[in-house]
């Protein structure tokens, strides 16, 4: 993850005082919903789920899930990083990627 300058808990500033940790990249889902009603740049995506995933490092983060069905999500449900495209501006802009998650074979 990129390295912050404030602690997005406390707000102290952490220049200098906070240990990187690299992400193995596995967790496990803690919660999910499931989105039917999307922002118009995810519309063609729905449904879709949201989840927190808590790495196999103790940290959690919110993602997406891809390639599994929504009814097929479960609480400790074991998952795996993956770099995807998080989206596009317009026809022919910038294209954002990033991570997301799908469950681990």
């Amino acid at each position: 993850f990129p390295p912050r300058a404030v602690c997005p808990t406390c707000g102290r500033r952490s220049v200098g005082k906070m240990q990187r940790i690299r992400l193995a990249g596995k967790g496990a889902v803690v919660t999910y919903t499931v989105i039917h009603d999307a922002p118009a740049q995810f519309e063609m995506q729905k449904p879709y789920v949201m989840a927190i995933v808590q790495m196999d490092e103790g940290v959690r983060l919110t993602s997406q899930l891809i390639d599994v069905k929504p009814e097929h999500v479960k609480i400790g449900m074991k998952v795996q990083a993956t770099f995807r495209k998080l989206g596009q501006e317009g026809e022919a802009g910038v294209i954002h990627y990033g991570y997301k998650f799908r469950p681990m074979a």
